[in-house]
């Protein structure tokens, strides 16, 4: 009878261990450029702390909140975050993107970088990020070349990047094109090169592109 307690014990303990909270200052530092070597400044950095906590009843981990510290590189495409991290949470993960102020046209998104073990052995950690360019990134400069980057069409595409599909009809002797951007949720109406219109919808995700 006191084997299946001795193992919902162990099964805490460990728990317990694998989700310890560091209550000790941090210093990440860092540096962001492209794939020429040259700085990214002013691109968001941010550590993502969640509460993982151990449920009994599916013996497994639930997150129960989550928080962020948040900065930007410096015109050398530095970074630093000085963090307790435990204020964050148990489980902690770097991202250098953000929805806001991430090139996401010009740039793909990199994967999170598992900080969790780093922070609870070293009071200070460097990680540096090569963000490469998005596979879209040459087509936009092209088109932007073509179009003109002043015009609707060229601050649309180096703000939105290319459109998920793009729809054109002839309406009384008018180029009439619409812009789909379906997993941002918004379609520009142009009519003979020149905004007429948006409209906005919930996002699909399901039509988001690798990278972005």
């Amino acid at each position: 009878m006191r084997r299946p307690a001795l193992i919902i014990g162990v099964l805490m303990v460990l728990a317990g261990c694998a989700t310890a909270r560091v209550a000790e200052r941090r210093v990440i530092t860092g540096r962001v450029t492209d794939t020429e070597g040259r700085p990214v400044a002013a691109t968001p950095v941010l550590l993502v702390g969640r509460d993982l906590g151990f449920a009994l009843f599916t013996l497994g981990y639930e997150e129960m909140g989550r928080r962020e510290a948040r900065v930007l590189t410096d015109e050398r495409g530095e970074y630093r975050i000085e963090v307790v991290p435990g204020q964050l949470g148990n489980n902690l993960y770097l991202f250098f993107y953000d929805r806001e102020g991430f090139d996401h046209v010009r740039y793909a998104r990199p994967a999170p970088v598992d900080l969790t073990k780093p922070l609870k052995d070293e009071p200070h950690v460097v990680i540096n990020q090569t963000l490469r360019t998005h596979p879209d990134w040459l087509e936009v400069v092209r088109l932007r070349q073509e179009y003109g980057p002043d015009s609707h069409r060229g601050r649309i595409l180096r703000q939105m990047g290319l459109p998920e599909r793009r729809e054109a009809t002839q309406s009384g002797g008018d180029l009439v094109e619409q812009w789909h951007y379906f997993s941002r949720g918004i379609t520009y109406v142009l009519r003979n090169g020149a905004l007429s219109g948006t409209h906005q919808f919930e996002p699909i995700k399901e039509f988001a592109k690798p990278g972005s």
